[in-house]
């Protein structure tokens, strides 16, 4: 279920005394409201507060507020706990009042551990950032993370993108490492933006802003594998990751060839299985997979039934493919869904995991927790899915790839 942002819901599910220190420690004091004679909930005197204020002070207070709500859920306080371990500090879950809910133990970390609330910003968003592009070739070297190194991939990327899109003049990255994952966060200036927006008399009037974009690189030295996020051409996808090579890694990068880093079409046979250990309790099954037909740019998709238990994408296919006009050999997988369910055991909370991996080198599966991601990547590899250090002779070529 979506849940959408607004600051009533933010001021109902966080308890009183908590919005009275979020207020306090903005600078706007009590804001003139008897908070010991509020009830819980009862919101209309702090709304009324601050419809009072400057249009910049409301501004300025919706933004931490968002940040609050983004964090207030499962996923967001699984990267609070993940932020305050990669801090350093390992008992915030003794610390922390266990009588809160999610609201209020998002606005608890706000107040408490604003360090480990900041990292939790950014292992959130990585966990909503969708298509990675992967590649396998670069050298097996631990990156430089120095303040000089980063303020050399800044210049580069922000040279790059001046140059070529004409936006990028000022770029920050942060670092942020995750596992085996070293994760470089650019955020360069997008294009001016011209919206209309209201001024402090009410009136509408013409605003101008330059917002930010983000650029990711996700690179793991014990594989030379570096995933790369950018909303960008694939051509300067490519001058991106010489880039980070080159900043990073001190090494040049020669012409890309391509080669799958993820191979699918073997799904499509019946016979194969997603055989699990049982030492790791699992049930995998894919639920969406699509056909490419050899010499055509037309694309199949099937998808299972996701309320009948027995379904399988090999029965979707066998039922609403016609095979005698289009045999399988016919056609390229060239795009999976996949459903990982992990079930309850000991030290590891049960769950499902949904991602897609397209050939040749897209996975949207980067951004769920490390322990996760390093058990499905077990199984990838195993499957002959995830092709890293693995020969690449003769694979074909998909008519549409998943970039």
């Amino acid at each position: 279920m979506s849940r959408q942002f607004s600051i009533p819901t933010v001021l109902r599910m966080v308890p009183n005394r908590l919005l009275k220190d979020f207020f306090q420690r903005l600078g706007y004091g009590d804001l003139g409201i008897p908070w010991e004679q509020l009830g819980e909930r009862e919101i209309e005197p702090v709304v009324k507060a601050l419809s009072g204020m400057s249009r910049a002070d409301q501004d300025r207070i919706e933004g931490e507020m968002r940040s609050v709500f983004d964090l207030a859920c499962e996923t967001g306080l699984g990267a609070i706990f993940e932020g305050a371990v990669r801090c350093g500090d390992c008992k915030l879950s003794e610390v922390m009042p266990e009588e809160l809910g999610p609201y209020g133990k998002s606005m608890w970390a706000w107040l408490n551990r604003p360090e480990a609330f900041e990292k939790a910003m950014l292992i959130h968003q990585v966990e909503h950032l969708s298509w990675w592009r992967k590649r396998n070739d670069l050298p097996r070297l631990a990156p430089d993370t120095s303040a000089a190194t980063r303020v050399r991939l800044e210049e580069e990327i922000a040279s790059l993108l001046t140059r070529e899109q004409g936006r990028g003049k000022v770029c920050t990255v942060e670092v942020l490492e995750r596992g085996e994952t070293i994760y470089f966060f650019a955020y360069p200036d997008d294009f001016v933006q011209n919206v209309t927006t209201h001024d402090e008399d009410g009136k509408l009037a013409p605003s101008t802003f330059r917002a930010t974009f983000a650029i990711v690189f996700a690179y793991t030295p014990s594989e030379g594998a570096l995933e790369l996020y950018a909303k960008l051409p694939p051509k300067l996808k490519q001058r991106l990751e010489e880039i980070f090579a080159r900043s990073v890694l001190g090494q040049e990068l020669g012409p890309w060839n391509p080669e799958a880093a993820y191979e699918l079409d073997h799904l499509k046979d019946p016979s194969f299985k997603l055989q699990t250990d049982p030492e790791d309790p699992l049930r995998v099954h894919i639920s969406k997979m699509r056909l490419v037909p050899k010499n055509s740019g037309r694309r199949i998709f099937v998808e299972i039934d996701a309320d009948d238990p027995e379904d399988s994408i090999h029965r979707t296919i066998e039922e609403c493919l016609n095979q005698e006009r289009l045999p399988l050999s016919e056609g390229w997988g060239n795009l999976v869904t996949f459903c990982f369910e992990f079930l309850p055991m000991e030290g590891r909370r049960p769950g499902r995991l949904t991602f897609d991996v397209g050939f040749p080198s897209s996975c949207s599966l980067r951004g769920a927790r490390p322990e996760r991601v390093e058990l499905v990547e077990k199984y990838l590899k195993r499957w002959e899915i995830d092709r890293a250090g693995r020969a690449t002779d003769g694979l074909a070529t998909a008519g549409d790839w998943a970039a």
